[in-house]
């Protein structure tokens, strides 16, 4: 009789109050894998692994203490807990089991990571980068607190937006993600003007991109703006960051800005704006409005 190899399924080893842990059952969910979190006690602990999976018949009926399903495969444990000693030395009899630092570094080594600084400007429920991002077709994926719970969106694109706060919680200052310069050559950069920001790319020849009327909420101006100059430097186009937030503006300031309006295409089909010196930085303008 051949040996069927069970589904992958996790134990959490942790307590209700885990760092981070809110954030990692999202992430479990979003990407499919399942896990489940039960008794931390000695009994339980006797409960759920007396029995190797390998050792069970075929037909058994998973106990409530394997999670309803299946046996776990693997314990994923915070090194806080103070159990973790009993359950390792369950694990050397056969049970694979790893940090929660490194169970993260293995699901996101592939990814290229983006944190998400706090408090963040939301649009539509999230982040405005994950939003600016998803509407250029980028197709992140996203971890992010809502007043519901944590959300995680698994997605087909290339990165990964985290939260920062989560990120220092669970891992610290430990690297997550693959290494890559995911930034272009050009840095991008903005000059607020009195109902309008420009934005630039270069750091010495500027070169202009696109502008938008200011930004509604003074208190979110410094963190908006920052955030579309980092999808800049990400590839994203001024077209793509122009509609995706064309909601944030009514019609009116639409209309009174029709700048905001002209048609910038040539950036888009790849050619440049105008180079500029770095002085004066007040007297800018786009020469396609000549």
């Amino acid at each position: 009789m051949s040996v069927v190899w069970p589904r992958r399924k996790i134990q959490l080893v942790a307590s209700s109050a885990a760092p981070g842990i809110e954030g990692v059952r999202a992430i479990l969910k979003g990407v499919e894998l399942e896990f489940f979190e039960d008794d931390l006690s000695e009994e339980g602990l006797v409960k759920g692994l007396t029995e190797s999976w390998w050792e069970l018949p075929l037909d058994c009926t998973p106990s409530p203490a394997s999670g309803g399903s299946s046996p776990a495969t693997e314990l994923v444990f915070w090194p806080e807990e103070s159990e973790h000693n009993l359950w390792r030395e369950k694990a050397i009899q056969g049970l694979p089991q790893q940090s929660i630092q490194s169970f993260i570094h293995n699901i996101l080594e592939d990814e290229l990571i983006l944190r998400i600084s706090e408090p963040a400007v939301i649009i539509e429920g999230r982040p405005l980068l994950g939003h600016v991002l998803n509407k250029a077709g980028f197709e992140p994926s996203l971890l992010w607190p809502t007043a519901g719970g944590w959300q995680c969106e698994r997605k087909q694109g290339l990165h990964w937006l985290l939260p920062e706060s989560w990120l220092v919680e669970l891992m610290e200052d430990s690297p997550l993600g693959r290494h890559s310069e995911w930034a272009s050559s050009e840095k991008a950069t903005w000059v607020v003007r009195e109902t309008r920001t420009d934005f630039y790319h270069g750091q010495e020849n500027f070169k202009f991109v696109g502008q938008i009327p200011r930004w509604p909420e003074p208190l979110e101006e410094q963190a908006a703006y920052e955030t579309i100059a980092t999808c800049l430097e990400l590839g994203v186009s001024w077209r793509d960051i122009r509609s995706a937030l064309s909601s944030i503006w009514n019609d009116t300031i639409m209309t009174d800005n029709l700048r905001w309006k002209s048609d910038d295409f040539g950036w888009n089909a790849g050619a440049c704006g105008e180079e500029l010196s770095l002085t004066p930085l007040d007297h800018m303008e786009n020469w396609w409005d000549r």
